[in-house]
């Protein structure tokens, strides 16, 4: 279900003032953190220990990790976080959820972003 429609049926973000706010508190959350408490590593602590949780039960969890692309929505060769399908095994499969052109656009603008910052490391 694009963001569009989630949004819709949700009706907790359903003009596009809401989103943006959404948008900019998610881009900012990080610095939010290092203002309240100091530190973003309690945040990173206690993603990994849910992950790990995951793998070592073999739960099938669909958790948002970083995996690298493989032609899901149509980039390749670069990691992004996106829903996954974690087990034992670590990623299971990377689930493609329905999302707008314009949604489509700024996460190939990341993954562009990305590559070229890992192009200009490899120098």
């Amino acid at each position: 279900m694009p963001m569009d429609e989630y949004c819709k049926t949700c009706k907790q973000c359903s003009n596009s003032q809401n989103k943006e706010e959404i948008f900019r508190q998610v881009k900012n959350s990080a610095y939010e953190i290092i203002k309240a408490k100091g530190a973003t590593y309690y945040a990173v602590a206690l993603a990994v220990e849910r992950i790990a949780e995951a793998i070592m039960r073999d739960e099938h969890s669909i958790l948002t990790v970083s995996s690298i692309l493989q032609g899901e929505y149509g980039i390749e060769d670069v990691a992004l976080s996106v829903p996954t399908l974690v087990d034992r095994h670590g990623v299971k499969k990377v689930l493609e959820v329905p999302i707008t052109e314009a949604e489509s656009e700024m996460l190939q603008n990341s993954a562009k972003t990305l590559k070229g910052i890992i192009s200009q490391l490899r120098l």
